[in-house]
């Protein structure tokens, strides 16, 4: 094509990263649980999304989990940083095992059984 012609393709327009990867809230129009609510409870985990590099004036900078949970019929979402469910509850949904059910304990650290 020379530099004269123009070309009659129409260009199409840029999709948007909500387009694309969706808006950025993890279900939040559902009502938050403290974690430390749903310890040594079993819950079913449906959904996570990893936060790499959190920062928060407490606790400095870590890796923090979202969760989407059903407890005794009602969908929750709640957050922790616990290293072992991190892992654990990622691996998992690497893998397409989710939903499962689990138990948070806490010894020297919190897990998911």
């Amino acid at each position: 094509m020379s530099k004269e012609e123009k070309s009659t393709a129409p260009i199409e327009e840029p999709r948007t990263f909500s387009d694309a990867i969706g808006g950025g809230d993890f279900h939040s129009d559902l009502p938050r649980i403290n974690f430390k609510e749903i310890l040594d409870r079993q819950v079913l985990v449906i959904d996570a999304s990893l936060i790499e590099d959190f920062k928060s004036k407490d606790y400095g900078v870590h890796d923090c989990l979202l969760l989407l949970i059903e407890l005794q019929g009602k969908q929750y979402t709640t957050i922790t940083s616990g290293e072992v469910i991190i892992k654990r509850v990622m691996k998992a949904k690497t893998e397409g095992l989710l939903p499962l059910k689990g138990t948070i304990t806490k010894g020297n650290y919190y897990n998911i059984l």
